[in-house]
């Protein structure tokens, strides 16, 4: 039960300067002050073409990498640049040529392209020392050329490259958006087919390159491909199946049945969380039903489960029973340490220091060295104590799949939320304060999106879910007194 926890318990031209020395000079010099050429020697002509080779195949090397990366993102198009960032909009010159030097622009481009070669440039300086000074048209082609535009769209002006790269962060936005908050989608049809009839327009453009169709099918592919998780059964036809059932007896389950079937009801009523409910401490408004329902769901659950165990024990008129049913419990906490259910484990300790079982004195004098100790160690495990310090390092080293307790997460976010302004002095966003936030929320929705590969079973399900039996506060407490009375003073 939250209640009873403790409150705090870029193929860019951003190469330096290129500089390719002409061997062309200004002033052709007299014969006077010509000096004789020396013979070349054999080895060092040998050592040269070594190195040129070298460089060749470096280059061939450069390329082949950039086209393996090309392939494993297929939204970032190498083909297109994603900004240019120009001071004359007439103007899109990537090169300045002077006395047969070529020299890169300063202005930088997005670091996703693929780099200009030192080869690409060599001929391009090369090609303007063999032909006179080149205007700014031919080096503009020869750039996009070494971008690898194709041939008939390299003579086209600078909208096409605009175009090119509005396209490509609008893939890059909905490619993020469909991966990252796929809950958007699972709960919003029209939201979903808006989508997906929008890229199937985009993939008729004929300007379309290659790279980007292929994002964009794949963003659509997301899309409309059924989840693992889609598969597993949901939480409401498991309450369908509970209802106007008679459930079985807790004896008739093992302990291992009940701890797997008790981690199935934790994930699914914790991944239905949305994280809009996360902002704002709506939790802890008056109208926290309606701003957040599924937080207030689990929270439900929480102490569902924890008076049901409470009762399971209760009910028990002999002693030798309850002790019974107590191991039993234990055991199954432990079996949900070991499956990461660590909500799980919470509810049933937190019900063992409940007043009405914890006085049970006689009770308590059966049970098993063996279990105290276990209860002793679970309890320390999820302890309130340092900020749940024991529970956070167990969740840093744990993998998903993963049931945390909620309520910690609660207490972070009002935390932040209290103790530190929306905005700083000066009227600015206080983005640590958001950073902070996403970070929490980015954790849970971490452990929200991997499900747990376990089988239903409807017996246990609904004997976890059955309410018939189930005593309030004041109810399990004067059944405690009933079963073990107050000793006389």
């Amino acid at each position: 039960m939250y209640s009873a926890m403790s409150p705090f318990s870029k193929a860019t031209l951003d190469t330096s300067k290129l500089y390719v020395s002409s061997s062309f000079t200004n002033k052709i010099p007299d014969e006077g002050d010509m000096t004789p050429e020396k013979p070349e020697d054999p080895s060092a002509l040998s050592k040269q073409s070594s190195e040129v080779s070298m460089r060749e195949e470096s280059d061939v090397d450069q390329n082949q990498s950039d086209d393996g990366d090309t392939e494993t993102s297929p939204t970032k198009s190498p083909t297109t640049p994603k900004s240019v960032k120009s001071k004359n909009s007439s103007e899109f010159p990537l090169f300045s040529y002077n006395n047969g030097v070529v020299m890169t622009s300063c202005r930088e481009l997005d670091n996703n392209r693929s780099a200009l070669s030192a080869a690409s440039a060599f001929a391009i300086a090369t090609a303007g020392a063999n032909e006179g000074t080149p205007n700014k048209e031919k080096y503009r082609r020869m750039s996009l050329a070494s971008a690898g535009f194709p041939p008939d769209q390299r003579n086209g002006d600078k909208e096409f490259v605009i175009r090119r790269a509005a396209t490509n962060r609008v893939l890059n936005v909905l490619r993020h958006w469909v991966s990252k908050h796929s809950q958007d989608f699972e709960t919003n049809d029209e939201l979903k087919c808006k989508v997906i009839g929008f890229l199937e327009e985009v993939m008729h453009d004929p300007e379309l390159l290659t790279q980007e169709r292929k994002a964009a099918a794949n963003i659509i592919r997301t899309l409309t491909q059924e989840d693992p998780g889609d598969n597993q059964i949901t939480l409401e036809e498991i309450t369908q199946m509970a209802e106007g059932v008679k459930a079985e007896p807790f004896e008739n389950h093992s302990a291992l049945e009940i701890a797997e079937q008790l981690t199935l009801l934790d994930h699914l009523v914790f991944k239905k969380i949305p994280y809009e409910e996360f902002f704002g401490q709506g939790w802890m408004k008056l109208e926290k039903n309606e701003r957040t329902p599924y937080i207030m769901k689990t929270t439900k659950h929480f102490n569902d489960i924890s008076n049901l165990i409470a009762s399971e024990i209760i009910r028990n008129e002999d002693i030798n029973a309850r002790v019974s049913t107590i191991e039993k419990w234990v055991a199954v906490a432990d079996i949900c340490r070991c499956l990461h259910n660590y909500n799980a484990v919470l509810e049933i300790t937190s019900s063992m220091n409940r007043s009405a079982i914890f006085r049970l004195k006689k009770t308590w004098l059966k049970v098993s060295k063996q279990t105290k100790a276990l209860i002793d160690k679970l309890q320390k495990l999820v302890s309130s104590e340092g900020r749940f310090k024991n529970l956070r390092e167990a969740l840093k080293n744990c993998d998903p799949p993963c049931v945390p307790y909620l309520g910690m997460y609660l207490t972070d976010l009002a935390f932040i939320e209290e103790g530190t302004p929306n905005y700083t002095e000066d009227g600015l966003v206080n983005f640590s304060k958001m950073r902070m936030i996403s970070h929490i929320i980015r954790e849970i929705r971490q452990f929200q999106q991997t499900a747990y590969k376990i089988e239903h079973q409807a017996k246990v399900t609904q004997y976890l879910l059955d309410q018939s039996f189930v005593m309030d506060e004041e109810s399990l407490y004067e059944s405690s007194l009933r079963i073990e009375p107050k000793l006389p003073t």
